[in-house]
């Protein structure tokens, strides 16, 4: 039977994991998330830090330091996708993004979904000299 990924999965855990053994929670300990596959092959995915600091001025209206800290605090992009069995990847399609250089371009992701746990790694990525993976770690939810 062909794997299904349709479902919305809740954030466990999402880790930087570089290749020189270091691990970094870019969202914190306790990472907030919400990740949605459906049937018909969309996808739209949110990741955020607990605790982010509310602009004092208004809903639009922030300092600089307000908007760097929500912006890097805040993952989220959607778009359609297919899954390559065999090979163990899902590819987003990303049709809109937090970030823009995203738009219009495919994420290929290794996954592993083992009963309601889905594990999704990016491929390394290059920073500097070094390099790292993403790993995040979703929960089948039905009360999402």
């Amino acid at each position: 039977m062909p794997v299904s990924l349709a479902g919305v999965y809740r954030l466990v855990a999402c880790e930087l994991r570089w290749a020189d053994g270091r691990v970094e929670l870019p969202y914190g300990a306790d990472p907030e998330g919400l990740l949605v596959y459906t049937s018909s092959g969309y996808v739209t995915g949110h990741l955020m830090r607990r605790g982010v600091t509310k602009f004092r001025t208004g809903a639009r209206q922030a300092s600089a330091e307000q908007a760097k800290e929500a912006f890097w605090g805040y993952l989220g992009y959607y778009g359609t996708y297919t899954v390559d069995e065999e090979a163990g990847t899902v590819t987003h399609r990303v049709l809109g993004s937090w970030h823009p250089n995203w738009v219009g371009t495919d994420q290929v992701r290794h996954f592993r979904l083992e009963g309601e746990t889905l594990a999704i790694e990016t491929p390394p990525i290059a920073s500097g000299s070094a390099s790292y993976r993403t790993r995040l770690v979703w929960r089948r939810s039905e009360n999402a």
